[in-house]
């Protein structure tokens, strides 16, 4: 738990996914304020705002429209939210999107708008809360896949731009040390709308398959892999440059 008087603040990206909901939950009932990116569905976002205050235990929680992909956006939303908050205190860069297409076939739009939101859109993010936080105990968390280490068909753009933010991780958790630590947190086969829908898993013979491979023998929850977040992020104090699984088991190096 963090401090009633003094309350940490966390901005999480791209809030209004499952997983995104998951993390905000998370910060929120361990005291945190809680700043929440959306680029579209602005009601949507002022809903999960309420709820988070008078639901979730956050002191407050604001919602900050930005399209990640567009520096003067994303500057404008850390200068708006420390306006706000009077401080940002950690940052979870969340945001992610998919545009699957066989290689041979993969044009320079479907390229860049994967890259400039997972890639581009951290390296952004991260540099506006760095140049900012002033500070000892800074965090920067980023979401990974395991196809950033395996690879998988039809995905070249999303498998690079995630490959990508394992190597901004380092990078970034070499040049802020000691009073940003950077991380990646790498989600495996976690039960969220996305992963249901690629997956199929209406069909319940696709699904126990699923969860078969698994050494846990079931999907993961949001909830779970915001808990390492939120570990990461409040009592991870000589954790810097790594990246943690939260797979069940399932890929193993």
């Amino acid at each position: 738990m963090v401090s009633i008087s003094d309350p940490k603040v966390v901005l999480i990206t791209g809030a209004l996914s499952d997983i995104g909901r998951a993390i905000a939950a998370a910060f929120a009932n361990a005291g945190y304020c809680v700043a929440l990116n959306y680029r579209h569905k602005e009601e949507q976002a002022r809903e999960l705002s309420d709820w988070l205050v008078h639901s979730g235990h956050a002191p407050q929680a604001e919602v900050f429209m930005a399209d990640i992909r567009n520096r003067e956006e994303v500057s404008a939303m850390f200068e708006k939210a420390c306006q706000v908050f009077d401080k940002v205190d950690g940052l979870v860069n969340n945001a992610g999107t998919n545009q699957d297409k066989p290689f041979l076939t993969m044009n320079d739009e479907e390229w860049d708008a994967v890259i400039d939101t997972i890639l581009k859109g951290a390296f952004m993010c991260s540099q506006e809360y760095a140049r900012r936080y002033t500070g000892s105990a800074g965090s920067i968390i980023n979401i990974g896949a395991v196809t950033a280490l395996k690879g998988r068909p039809i995905g070249a753009n999303y498998c690079s731009a995630r490959a990508g933010v394992l190597a901004l991780t380092k990078c970034l958790a070499l040049e802020l040390a000691p009073r940003i630590r950077v991380n990646t947190d790498t989600p495996g086969r976690i039960d969220t709308e996305e992963l249901r829908g690629r997956y199929h898993l209406e069909d319940q013979q696709n699904k126990a398959r699923l969860e078969k491979e698994v050494p846990m023998q079931r999907l993961g929850t949001p909830e779970e892999l915001a808990e390492m977040i939120l570990y990461l992020a409040s009592n991870g104090k000589y954790i810097t440059g790594q990246n943690f699984l939260v797979d069940g088991g399932l890929f193993m190096r």
